[in-house]
């Protein structure tokens, strides 16, 4: 065991409703780890994973998360009939989500734009931890390192489900949409929570290619482009993605 590793009886009560409702092998990471402790686990576990059948994924301890978890069992939601699921084509799914958020742009030169500046490098996970900004530093929220047993990177979003609200796509398109990415550029689900997707890659899209993530990332979730960046453009996007291979999403 870790040094910060917890038991399921030492975790606070939403991290042991998680855990309960999804039923997967854990580990428990308490608000004393670091990061480097929670991500080494991680690489520890995805190697292991190749192994034996299994993908992991990091879940923070997060209370909306978990009622939304109830309320899909409520109204039914079955893992099983999910997987089973003919997904469309996530490539044509993010087309359509493109050119249904541009249609009623004025100038979607201007909203492409042109980025000068120095692009942000996005080469960290960042949705367990939590920075203090009075002190400027950084804790850990207690989190949960699922092993999730599929071999199918994809298939996370919907062992782990979230979305179908407002902006945010339902399952059976999240899933075509990060198996699309996966069999493109490699992208692999690392953290989930309520609102926030974070995946990794193995190395960053080409320059060349990256305002066409910038629009898919766009597609995906507006809040990308309208709440992350500085200038409001996809250009600011692609320059970040060309140097990238953490992609962060968030819903608002």
């Amino acid at each position: 065991m870790n040094p910060n590793e917890i038991t399921l009886e030492q975790a606070n009560s939403i991290t042991q409703s998680i855990v309960t409702k999804l039923g997967y092998p854990y580990q428990i990471f308490s608000t004393a780890a670091s990061y480097q402790e929670v991500m080494n686990a991680y690489e520890c576990a995805m190697q292991q994973g190749r192994q034996e059948g299994f993908t992991p994924i990091l879940v923070p301890s997060d209370d909306v998360l978990e009622e939304y978890l109830g309320i899909l069992k409520d109204d039914g939601y079955i893992l099983e009939d999910t997987l089973k699921t003919e997904l469309e084509s996530g490539e044509e799914l993010l087309q359509k989500y493109y050119e249904s958020y541009t249609e009623d742009m004025t100038d979607l030169e201007e909203f492409t734009g042109v980025f000068d500046d120095k692009p942000a490098v996005i080469d960290r996970i960042s949705a367990f931890q939590r920075y203090n900004y009075d002190r400027h530093t950084e804790t850990i929220i207690e989190t949960i390192l699922f092993k999730v047993p599929t071999t199918k990177p994809w298939e996370l979003v919907a062992y782990v489900p979230f979305g179908g609200w407002n902006e945010c796509p339902c399952v059976e398109e999240m899933m075509a949409i990060c198996k699309y990415w996966f069999e493109k550029h490699g992208a692999v689900p690392v953290t989930i929570t309520h609102d926030v997707m974070e995946m990794r890659l193995p190395a960053p899209v080409a320059k060349q290619d990256s305002l066409q993530a910038a629009k898919e990332h766009f597609a995906f979730t507006p809040d990308r482009v309208y709440q992350c960046t500085q200038t409001g453009t996809l250009a600011e996007v692609a320059a970040c993605i060309a140097v990238s291979d953490i992609w962060f999403f968030w819903w608002d």
